[in-house]
């Protein structure tokens, strides 16, 4: 079933009903406002700067974190109390991409923690219709249940470190379980990917800063690139490390990821031209497209650019029929290709061909001289081999940052490595056999729920929704061989939100089904016998 093929004249109804206009200030099932787009994106570029405040390299900590903790904390609680929930959560996720106190947990998530703590006791939000089956319920729960133990009876770290990992791990459940409370419909994507075409744009600035040493700043909004961080780990004799971008996760590795990721979300938009359904104009996606594509070039991670090439022919034959009927659309990829070529000398073109010349398929731990990525591999993969025989991990060391999180994977404070490189050798010391067994149920289900949607999806632009997210997925799994999500707190804290709101697409999609079946039933109703 591709997007082409679904049309009006199987669902004589959608171009009408989805042409009439959808009341933004009032969504369904709960009484949620919404702010307007400017005054969506004012407060989070004012909460961004407020909380320059609370950063040490710029404010002496004693006043200036008190300062801006409190006026953060207190505008977004303003906003839960005034019913603006979905603005909150994008807030939240669209501020964690940018890194401040992540050494420590991450701002945003002490900030999450409190706030949604502070309206549970007006009004107990966990207590509404999640969109959560039982079965993932039971899975959440104990995931949550084998990582505090874990924090409290395996970990030997410090009871601080203890305590950042579980007042993390609450902020990812509680946020988690916010975006489940929305009801599921098109305006809460419409102003997701709005939001987040925006956010790629930003990393394409910051990268290109990064790549031609523009602006060295201290803010997360504009990080300089980490070749000296790089330095300071271990990596003095690693060539060309200005040469890949890190973005605002100072992290080349899971800037690429989080790039990929991106191209898998908005390419299904743009190619099956269903943006209008989402209120967006068609370069909307597009810019998108064209700015994550060219983030992950600038990183110039191998196995992120290799990735690339089958989800891009996975869609374009996943809409092949776009081409038949829109010929023009093949003119707009040689024009995207072309585009590509011409940036070369800016985005490090050159540099990324010469890492993939390197490739030797035959030696995948080889020794190039030129590539501290493949020499590492065997070592961190070693290292996490042995770590996971030490000990049985029935009950895991549980999650935490900073020297916790060393001291999960190597039994020391501050290790010269930063982990695995990989998360499937990382979950059962963090989580012990019992936690990933839940995840991989989780995962599962999942799965199942979202080729049940792509089945499902009536609408072009819910099936494209549903598709992306499943390459989203694919695309995250894949490349969590060679890296971990897990690394960093407010990175993390974008996986989760992206799992509540992949299920929230399902969710839509499905719900959009059973709508259909109702009104095609009050249309031509059953003969009353008498």
């Amino acid at each position: 079933m591709t997007g082409s093929k679904l049309s009006t004249r199987r669902y004589p109804f959608i171009r009408k009903s989805y042409a009439m206009p959808t009341n933004l200030n009032r969504l369904p099932g709960k009484a949620v406002a919404l702010l307007s787009l400017p005054q969506l994106l004012l407060h989070i570029v004012g909460l961004l700067l407020v909380g320059h405040l609370c950063l040490s390299d710029l404010v002496n900590p004693t006043i200036g974190y008190p300062i801006g903790f409190a006026a953060i904390l207190f505008l977004l609680i303003r906003l839960l109390f005034r019913r603006f929930y979905l603005d909150y959560v994008l807030i939240i996720f669209t501020c964690s991409h940018f890194y401040y106190g992540n050494n420590h947990g991450g701002l945003w998530n002490y900030i999450n923690v409190l706030a949604l703590l502070v309206i549970a006791f007006v009004e107990p939000w966990w207590e509404g219709t999640s969109n959560l089956t039982p079965f993932q319920k039971t899975v959440l729960g104990g995931l949550f249940l084998v990582n505090a133990l874990g924090l409290v009876f395996v970990a030997e770290s410090s009871v601080s470190g203890r305590m950042e990992g579980f007042l993390v791990s609450l902020s990812y459940a509680f946020l988690f379980l916010f975006i489940l409370q929305l009801p599921a419909t098109t305006a809460l994507f419409s102003r997701l990917l709005l939001v987040m075409a925006g956010v790629g744009l930003w990393f394409v600035v910051i990268a290109l800063s990064q790549k031609t040493h523009f602006l060295e700043s201290v803010s997360p909004l504009l990080p300089k690139g980490n070749g000296d961080g790089l330095e300071n780990n271990g990596w003095e004799t690693y060539e060309n490390k200005s040469e890949r971008a890190d973005g605002p996760f100072k992290d080349f590795e899971l800037f690429a990821e989080y790039a990929s990721l991106l191209y898998a979300v908005f390419f299904p938009i743009l190619i099956g031209q269903v943006s209008r359904y989402f209120r967006m104009k068609a370069i909307i996606p597009a810019l998108a497209v064209i700015g994550s594509f060219l983030c992950v070039l600038m990183t110039a991670t191998r196995s992120s650019i290799l990735l690339l090439i089958p989800v891009t022919f996975f869609y374009l034959f996943y809409y092949r029929s776009q081409f038949v009927r829109k010929p023009a659309l093949l003119g707009a990829v040689g024009a995207f290709v072309g585009l590509i070529v011409l940036v070369g000398p800016y985005i490090g073109l050159d540099y990324v061909m010469e890492r993939l010349n390197e490739l030797d398929v035959n030696r995948l731990s080889s020794g190039s001289a030129k590539s501290a990525e493949a020499i590492n591999r065997g070592e961190t993969y070693q290292a996490g081999l042995e770590r996971l025989l030490d000990q049985d991990w029935l009950i895991g060391y549980g999650y935490g940052v900073s020297e916790h999180y060393s001291m999960a994977f190597f039994g020391i404070p501050n290790s010269e490595m930063r982990d695995y490189h990989n998360l499937y050798l990382s979950l059962p010391i963090t989580l012990g056999w019992i936690g990933t067994g839940l995840f991989i149920l989780l995962l599962l289900n999942h799965a199942f729920q979202t080729l049940v949607a792509c089945r499902s999806a009536p609408q072009p632009h819910l099936e494209a929704l549903v598709v992306g997210m499943a390459v989203f997925w694919a695309v995250f799994f894949i490349n969590e061989f060679k890296i971990q999500a897990i690394r960093e707190p407010n990175y993390l804290m974008l996986i989760w939100c992206w799992l509540g709101f992949s299920i929230q697409a399902n969710r839509l999609a499905v719900g959009s089904v059973s709508n259909e079946f109702r009104m095609q039933t009050d249309r031509h109703p059953e003969p009353v016998l008498h």
